[in-house]
């Protein structure tokens, strides 16, 4: 199945935000055993190894950064971490057609899951300060737009959302063009470049003509509901919303979540097993 991964980060889409130095933790290949190139295929391009460094190493700079600034801050280990990506586009007790079904893409919908936030400790840390210090602690932690979280930035590869602390430890351990808005993850730009993955996409787009939909790619589809979330929200968080923009949004999660579904099944009818097949050719994984 495949669930969209264009993200929304306070109802926004923001310009990229760039410049700055990076660390080595961010490569895209690495060597094995055998003296042969890996083809990294996690987020932006990083191999296996290189995505848990850039975890440990971002998480220790936001800590310290907090520490500076009186907060605590318990850098939040990797398996936890990338458990919390892998939850974005999941819900607990939800097989994946019952996700699509009640949440579309997750996108306007705003699935329970992406309230994971800092993390547990973090989140206890946080509700033992006053109200004051609160509102501090966020925005010392991740800027003005509160729910742009490591966590979304890096499952969505778009980092552009990105401040306070977060934004420092993004800034030195990703490179320029990682946090370009405009960045392609090498990998699946080479899978979208095969020729199996060229037709399997043809045919994606005329079942979806066929039900009424016109897009040329499965990103269309949600860029299109992200554009129209941004303009109905205009920054204010979705849950807020009242009066006819909360009646624009409850339309626009219930075209969401019809257009989602005829996605994934056309998807999974013509894209599913030749996308899966490409990319253990192409990383040469089995």
């Amino acid at each position: 199945m495949r669930i969209g991964a264009v993200g929304i980060v306070g109802g926004m889409i923001f310009v990229a935000a760039c410049g700055g130095g990076a660390s080595s933790d961010s490569g895209s290949q690495q060597t094995n055993s055998s003296g042969n190139q890996q083809v990294g295929v996690e987020e932006f391009g990083m191999t296996d190894e290189a995505l848990v460094n850039a975890i440990e190493h971002a998480e220790s700079l936001i800590a310290s950064c907090m520490a500076d600034a009186g907060f605590e801050y318990v850098p939040i280990d990797p398996v936890t971490f990338r458990g919390a990506m892998d939850a974005l586009t999941s819900a607990p007790g939800l097989t994946d057609a019952e996700f699509v079904a009640q949440y579309g893409y997750g996108i306007s919908t705003l699935p329970p899951t992406q309230a994971f936030g800092a993390g547990e400790e973090n989140t206890r840390i946080y509700e033992q300060l006053s109200t004051a210090d609160q509102v501090a602690y966020k925005r010392t932690l991740w800027g003005d737009n509160v729910e742009a979280t490591f966590v979304i930035m890096l499952e969505n590869e778009d980092f552009s959302g990105a401040g306070g602390c977060t934004k420092k430890a993004i800034d030195q351990v990703f490179t320029d063009e990682q946090r370009n808005a405009n960045y392609v993850n090498p990998f699946d730009a080479q899978v979208q470049q095969d020729s199996r993955m060229v037709d399997a996409l043809e045919k994606w787009a005329g079942c979806m003509r066929d039900a009424g939909y016109d897009y040329e790619n499965p990103d269309d589809a949600e860029r299109e509901i992200t554009d129209r979330l941004n303009a109905i929200a205009k920054g204010a968080d979705p849950r807020t919303l009242t009066g006819s923009e909360k009646a624009g949004l409850t339309q626009l999660q219930g075209e969401e979540r019809a257009v989602a579904s005829t996605d994934n099944e056309c998807f999974e009818k013509h894209v599913t097993d030749v996308e899966r097949q490409v990319e253990r050719d192409i990383s040469g994984r089995n």
